[in-house]
């Protein structure tokens, strides 16, 4: 006896589909509901195409068939439930039912008069998938035992992709369990962070709320989730604006003290470095040569830290001309190799044909020392310390980049936000005074540039260093 002997044995409208999700036969009560497209019924069409000729011909609604394509990917063997839903069609509310069979495939049974509701039920009803379908929240119905997907929204879709298990959801399977023991005792969870997982499988900071209802005698979660990304990465961008507001205010606050500590200070530490200079020139020996040449030392580090509040009490007017970027560079590596006489490596990586920079040469020279200056010292006694100078084209438009890196120990994450703050510095007592870093940032925002520290440099430090170009970049 055929499928079709079969069926024709029963008044109830149904459908067999084979494992791949071809008909294998319908009988008439189901030829007559799907009348319209009677011609997709025979044996080998495909499940999506029947679905989809279903929606063209009107049968179906979108949503009533995106509804029954969520039914048929939840039967994933034949020990499932019998599913059911109640589904607008051209012929009003009918109740479909899905029921997976041994042979891997499933059947689908279509009743007319199981479905007792009013037509103020199904204007009711009708509007909901209407409201529903426009929705432009990412909302997921889900049984809360095993996951099954029972309706997703089209924003859902585009988010989370058609799984139709809302375990998959989850990026992190500890967080799914936070979810739903913060879930069970008051049936809602309210904006709850999580790590959720788009369509294609990249994990996404998200937030979660949900609320657990019953649905046909069980227990289902209804969420929405809303993606993160874009109002962290806002916030992110707008706490580095409100870092670099603080910066700047507290350096001219800080400035117009040190001008007026650096003032008193000069005149008598001017007398003791001179006057220590000539005691070491009078000749004097035995132990009290040491004590003097203590004495210089330490009034010309005085002399050298007032210096530094002078410079960065000062605005200097700038003196902007054309500058070649690997030119600048070179200048800089020979200005630092002349004062510090090291026989550190340093190397230069920069195309010839880069636009011209728009700065004042001899203050970006006194950064870019420091900055090497710096490296040197963290590097201290390392036999392969090396300083790597790299000029390119920045993502920024209109600007020219400069990188500044070491392989050195690297910069801490607990100290890396505070590197550019004015007085603050890692160096053993009498070997740094926190100006230089704070000095160098306030000269690149004096040029209408930046300098940022490279936090995700694990293998050194890295200085990011941006400046104006002198001419449009094609890129």
């Amino acid at each position: 006896m055929t499928p079709e002997e079969i069926l024709s044995f029963t008044n109830e409208a149904l459908a067999f589909f084979g494992p791949d999700a071809e008909i294998l036969a319908a009988n008439g009560a189901f030829r007559e509901i799907f009348a319209r497209v009677d011609a997709f019924l025979a044996p080998g069409t495909s499940w999506a195409l029947f679905l989809a000729e279903a929606v063209r011909q009107d049968v179906l609604s979108s949503d009533s068939a995106r509804k029954l394509s969520i039914l048929e990917e939840g039967l994933t063997d034949p020990s499932a439930v019998l599913r059911e839903l109640d589904l607008e069609t051209s012929l009003g509310i009918l109740r479909f039912s899905l029921k997976a069979t041994s042979d891997d495939g499933f059947a689908l049974r279509v009743t007319r008069d199981a479905v007792g509701i009013s037509e103020e039920e199904r204007e009711l009803e009708h509007l909901m998938t209407k409201v529903l379908e426009a929705c432009p929240t990412c909302l997921t119905m889900a049984r809360i035992g095993d996951g099954q997907i029972l309706y997703r929204s089209p924003e859902a879709t585009a988010l989370l992709g058609k799984g139709f298990n809302s375990r998959e959801h989850f990026a992190l399977r500890d967080e799914r369990a936070d979810f739903i023991t913060e879930l069970l005792p008051n049936s809602r969870v309210d904006d709850m962070r999580i790590t959720a997982r788009r369509v294609d499988g990249t994990p996404f900071p998200a937030s979660i709320s949900a609320r657990l209802i019953e649905y046909r005698g069980e227990d289902v979660i209804v969420s929405s989730i809303v993606d993160l990304t874009d109002e962290l990465e806002m916030r992110a961008e707008l706490d580095r604006q409100r870092q670099q507001v603080f910066r700047s205010e507290k350096m001219s606050a800080l400035g117009e003290v040190l001008a007026g500590v650096a003032h008193e200070l000069n005149n008598p530490l001017s007398i003791v470095a001179g006057n220590a200079q000539l005691l070491s020139e009078d000749g004097v020996e035995g132990p009290a040569r040491k004590r003097v040449d203590r004495l210089a030392e330490a009034a010309e580090r005085c002399v050298s830290i007032v210096r530094a509040f002078l410079s960065m009490a000062r605005d200097r007017p700038l003196h902007i001309e054309r500058i070649r970027p690997v030119e600048l560079l070179e200048t800089a590596r020979d200005a630092f190799e002349a004062t510090e006489k090291t026989a550190l490596e340093v190397t230069i990586d920069g195309a010839a044909d880069l636009p011209e920079l728009l700065i004042d040469e001899v203050q970006i020279v006194q950064v870019l020392t420091n900055l090497m200056i710096n490296a040197e010292q963290a590097m201290e006694g390392r036999p392969d310390a090396r300083i790597d100078l790299v000029a390119g084209v920045s993502s920024r438009v209109g600007f020219l980049q400069l990188l500044v890196s070491d392989n050195g120990p690297g910069i801490p994450p607990d100290v890396a936000p505070r590197v550019f703050d004015p007085l603050f510095t890692t160096k053993d007592a009498g070997k740094g005074t926190g100006i230089g870093l704070a000095l160098c940032h306030r000269i690149l925002v004096a040029h209408g540039g930046a300098i940022e520290l490279d936090q995700d440099q694990r293998d050194g430090a890295k200085f990011i260093i941006e400046l104006p170009a002198a001419e449009d970049i094609v890129r």
